[in-house]
Order: C-alpha cells, then sequence, then structure tokens
C-alpha cells in the first residue's frame, strides 16, 4: 500500500517539476522575443517543443502504469470476493 502511494507522489512531483519547467522556458522564449523584437530559433525553442514531448509522454506512461496497477488491484478484490462467495 505504501509503495503505491510513495509511486503516486513521485510521479506527480515529476509531472510538477517538468510542467514547471516548461513554463518557464516558454516564459523566458517569450520575455526575449520581446525584448528583442525577433522571432527566436534554434536550440532554446526545440527545447520547449521537447520539453513538452518529454511532459506528454510521462503523463501517458503515468495513466497507463496507473491503469495497470488498477485492474491489479481489482483482480485481487475480485478473487477475494470470490474466495468468501464459495466459503458460503
Amino acid at each position: 500500500m505504501m509503495t503505491e502511494v510513495t509511486m503516486t507522489a513521485v510521479s506527480h512531483l515529476l509531472i510538477g517539476l517538468l510542467g514547471a519547467t516548461g513554463l518557464v522556458l516558454s516564459l523566458v522564449t517569450l520575455w526575449k522575443e520581446n525584448q528583442f523584437s525577433h522571432r527566436l530559433s534554434g536550440i532554446f525553442s526545440k527545447a520547449i517543443v521537447w520539453s513538452a514531448l518529454a511532459l506528454i509522454g510521462l503523463c501517458a506512461i503515468i495513466l497507463s502504469v496507473n491503469s495497470v496497477e488498477t485492474v491489479r488491484a481489482l483482480d485481487i478484490i475480485s478473487s477475494h470476493v470470490e474466495a468468501v462467495i464459495r466459503q458460503y
């Protein structure tokens, strides 16, 4: 039980950190575009795109792991319920 809570907390922390990083990179990019009056290109813009893709991929992985854990938990519960029903 405790490992599930820990995994959930760590996954939410990672999502939050990646989201905050993406937000900061986006705000810095907007500030630099306004400061220099031209569109930024190159590595910095690509970093924002890759950060967004990494965040989306991490969310997909966490959601799939969560659904697998839910299915396992439901399987265990259903087997326990069947065992109790067989006793009566």
